[in-house]
């Protein structure tokens, strides 16, 4: 994605083409395999969007408003792309730790200094809440700044129902967003190659900026590997929330988008709908959560 106005207006008309497309078929009957599909996938709301012909081939619910968990990291990760190109350090301070919600998804400790690189790494892979409260803090000055931000480039790629509260997901009173939005972000994530390879990497071994091992880094993303063509993805799951899942898969020239919100098993609604995109059953992939 390229940086300045130029960059922006070109988002503007993808945004204009992809509402347009929503818009028309949002009100269409479920017709022939979309039928039984609707029966079989669980999300609370669905998108499954062909990047090639810029058409759904399932939709559900993509205006209702869910939580989205750990996919909100999808926008943190693209605002600070944006705002640092990925240079420059961050250092972790005690606050970043605290608020996060969870048991640490990785081990980092108040001091620790990382590469921005890195800890966006931390962030899109093993899925780190703390990464995010660390790298929004230094990025916009304050957690809080930088939740304006977020919601500033949403509103700017054409998001009309989302709202982030938080830089990570934790679920929050009023941090919403929909399947339409969300694949909105989505895309621009998959349009800087640096964040697509991140979320496509199956492993790291995060180090800290003086060389000192912090942790080896598991893609949370359980698809990756076993599944036939999966690529980019982000996980998502609290148990307000739900499961949560935003996720490209490439076979040959067929290019597939999906999001899911509030599904009980994503794997099994990813796997379902995804081969029913390409026309049949990946062998050997079993939907199990």
């Amino acid at each position: 994605m390229r940086s300045g106005n130029a960059g922006w207006r070109k988002s503007a008309r993808r945004v204009g083409l992809l509402s347009a497309c929503l818009l028309l078929c949002c009100g269409s009957p479920l017709h022939g395999g979309e039928a039984g599909l609707d029966a079989q996938v669980q999300a609370g709301a669905a998108l499954l969007w062909d990047e090639g012909a810029q058409k759904p081939l399932f939709r559900r619910q993509i205006s209702a408003l869910h939580a989205p968990a750990s996919t909100t990291k999808l926008m943190t990760a693209l605002l600070v792309y944006e705002k640092t190109r990925l240079a420059g350090e961050v250092t972790i301070r005690p606050e970043d730790l605290r608020g996060a919600g969870e048991v640490p998804t990785v081990r980092l400790l108040p001091g620790d200094r990382f590469t921005t690189a890195d800890l966006v790494r931390a962030l899109l892979i093993s899925s780190s809440n703390e990464a995010a409260l660390a790298l929004a803090r230094t990025v916009s000055g304050s957690v809080g700044g930088f939740v304006a931000d977020m919601n500033a480039r949403a509103a700017a790629l054409g998001c009309q129902r989302t709202h982030f509260v938080n830089p990570n997901g934790i679920s929050e009173p009023g941090h919403l967003t929909c399947a339409r939005d969300l694949l909105r972000i989505f895309e621009a994530v998959l349009a800087v190659e640096e964040l697509r390879a991140i979320c496509a990497t199956d492993g790291f071994a995060l180090l800290t900026s003086d060389g000192k091992a912090v942790q080896y880094l598991m893609n949370t993303n359980r698809l990756l590997g076993p599944y036939p063509g999966m690529g980019p993805a982000k996980t998502g799951y609290t148990r307000e929330a739900r499961h949560t899942y935003a996720a490209f898969c490439q076979r040959g020239e067929r290019k597939v988008s999906l999001i899911l919100l509030d599904s009980p098993n994503k794997w099994a609604d990813a796997v379902a709908l995804f081969d029913y995109a390409f026309g049949g059953k990946a062998e050997g992939v079993e939907g199990a959560p």
